[in-house]
């Protein structure tokens, strides 16, 4: 289905859903860092605490798919 036959609503719902999958997909590429990263800590006789502390990949918010969607908005709006 093109997005000519979408109302702004739907459109808006893609953008959402585009934005969300976005943060999923980054939010998963640095959980697999953490843990190749928490490995080499454990290798070097670190403790997993110390890696958590300063490394831990933080979850998304939903201020953060907006903030997302808004730029994907704006770059899809683009009149130039």
């Amino acid at each position: 289905m093109s997005t000519s036959n979408k109302n702004p609503f739907e459109i808006r719902l893609e953008i959402l859903k585009m934005a969300k999958e976005m943060m999923d997909r980054q939010y998963e590429d640095q959980v697999a860092l953490a843990h190749t990263m928490m490995n080499e800590f454990k290798e070097a006789g670190k403790s997993a605490e110390d890696f958590f502390t300063k490394y831990a990949p933080k979850m998304y918010d939903p201020k953060s798919i907006m903030e997302k969607a808004q730029e994907l908005y704006g770059f899809v709006s683009k009149k130039d």
